[in-house]
């Protein structure tokens, strides 16, 4: 069973799998210096500064990943594309950093802390971008480099010693230093200044539908630190990270189906679904295993052991999602999607904010899973129907936008 699986996957997603792994493999490490060095109140600063970084990892990546493969230009081109896309996110990223940390932050340490562990969100963006690259021209292997050069800050940064703001300062520099490593492999080519902006905007439709969705989503969590202790926001914020990880393997398995999809997305889907809900369930019953000793004898936190394996239920229905918004996608239904991820954005204000106030990290562990139940439902029930399933001809995706 678990060999089908494996040679299903694929070798290109098992490879980008492995880097994500070891992406993952670094944020536990992270969570782990945070709580036992600096505190469990260290691990909701890293929460609130989280909503920074999964909001520009996507704002940051300018549709690239979905927009690349589209792209009628050469493989140098790309690579000059996506090169100037990671060098003009980190000064587009400062306002929002800085701003985040004087918003959230209760002393001027803690707002230099969450404004330098919010630099992870361009990091994160110029990884995906890179590895949109490497997937497309069969270098998936050079994928490790980043989350390389980030073990290496985390490693680093703790033989500094300071504190949480010189810490996250050295894991910083190290971070972009391994996506830097990466554009040695991947050789450049003339691209306008005019061009590349066009290609940019292009790849900023795709865009709406995952900003809206995680925009409102990492909003929950602001929210929510003005309606639970740091503490239990801390815990929280430990158990989503739980869910994260259980994600990655989609991500990785989406990111190089995507290519196949946009060019059949009707030939590719139904096999595609399937094998999503059988991944789905396989990696959540392992994220579920690994959850009871981590709380235990890692955070030694015995709610965490509790909450962390019941959120995992509900990660099979997440690939399935998935697998439904990827399609929508490839096909270009912009619109549609953007539609979908705003009732689902919604759901989450709705929820999540209201349950965690009245059940702590408890409450938001039930709401979120309410929230992604209903979710699968609504974006299953919108890609299957107005003839969702069948394939688009290329040029046609505005007009029928429009028409919507």
């Amino acid at each position: 069973m678990i060999n089908r699986l494996l040679r299903a996957f694929g070798r290109d997603a098992a490879v980008v799998l492995i880097a994500r792994l070891l992406q993952n493999a670094n944020g536990f490490l992270l969570s782990v210096l945070i709580v036992r060095r600096f505190g469990l109140a260290s691990a909701g600063t890293l929460t609130v500064a989280t909503t920074a970084i999964v909001v520009l990892s996507l704002l940051g990546t300018f549709g690239l990943t979905y927009g690349l493969a589209r792209l009628p230009i050469t493989e140098r081109e790309k690579n000059t594309l996506g090169a100037f896309a990671c060098l003009i996110v980190m000064p587009l990223s400062l306002p929002i950093v800085v701003g985040l940390g004087v918003a959230a932050g209760h002393s001027a340490h803690e707002v230099a802390s969450i404004a330098l562990l919010a630099l992870g969100g361009p990091f994160f963006a110029q990884t995906n971008i890179v590895n949109a690259l490497q997937v497309l021209q069969g270098k998936a292997a050079q994928s490790v480099l980043p989350p390389l050069g980030n073990l290496a800050g985390l490693l680093i940064g703790t033989a500094c010693g300071g504190s949480l703001a010189v810490f996250a300062l050295v894991l910083a520099v190290c971070r972009f230093a391994g996506v830097a490593a990466c554009f040695a492999f991947l050789p450049l080519g003339r691209l306008r200044l005019r061009d590349t902006l066009a290609h940019m905007r292009e790849g900023t439709r795709f865009l709406t539908a995952d900003a809206l969705l995680l925009a409102t989503d990492q909003a929950t969590i602001i929210i929510s630190s003005y309606l639970m202790s740091r503490a239990e926001l801390g815990l929280f914020g430990l158990v989503r990270q739980m869910l994260t990880l259980s994600d990655t393997p989609s991500w990785s398995r989406m990111q190089a189906a995507y290519p196949a999809m946009v060019a059949d997305p009707a030939g590719v889907f139904p096999g595609f679904r399937r094998s999503m809900l059988a991944f789905g369930a396989v990696f959540a019953a392992g994220v579920a295993a690994a959850t009871v000793p981590l709380g235990l004898f890692v955070y030694h936190l015995p709610r965490f052991a509790i909450l962390a394996p019941l959120l995992m239920t509900i990660v099979p229905l997440r690939y399935v999602m998935g697998s439904f918004d990827m399609r929508l996608r490839a096909m270009g239904l912009v619109a549609r999607t953007n539609r979908l991820c705003l009732l689902r954005g919604g759901l989450s204000l709705l929820l999540v904010p209201v349950a965690a106030w009245r059940g702590g990290a408890l409450g938001g562990v039930l709401a979120t899973m309410a929230q992604n139940v209903i979710a699968t439902w609504l974006t299953s029930r919108v890609s299957v129907s107005e003839g969702a399933g069948e394939p688009v001809p290329s040029g046609a995706h505005d007009t029928a936008e429009m028409a919507a």
